[in-house]
């Protein structure tokens, strides 16, 4: 079995998999407000196919050829205060990327008013 796996390069520890650029970030918005306005700026502003819309989550698809996902996720602090963490998620490279210009525009959109 073991030959297996390192004939399919399967055996090889995942480093840069877990390597994922996000920002997390408090808001002094109701969490149903926040999410909202996520959904408008993720379509909106940053062209997003919208693929997955929970309650907690909403994750949008971005560009077809090395395309990302982009995955923002909303906690409940308190009373009109909310946790958002956006995340990239893109398919291995040769580099892996530490920035994603994608989170920093929906964080910064996210940081308006």
């Amino acid at each position: 079995m073991s030959f297996l796996l390192r004939w399919l390069g399967l055996d090889a520890p995942l480093r840069d998999a877990r390597l994922r650029p996000y920002r997390r970030f408090e808001s002094a918005v109701d969490v149903t407000v926040v999410r909202e306005r996520a959904r408008r700026a993720m379509s909106d502003v940053l062209g997003a196919a919208i693929t997955r819309d929970e309650e907690e989550v909403l994750e949008g698809s971005i560009g077809l050829i090395d395309g990302e996902r982009i995955l923002v996720r909303f906690e409940a602090v308190g009373e009109n205060r909310s946790v958002v963490t956006i995340e990239s998620v893109r398919p291995l490279g040769v580099a892996p990327r530490t920035h994603s210009a994608y989170v920093e525009r929906l964080a910064e959109e996210l940081g308006k008013g």
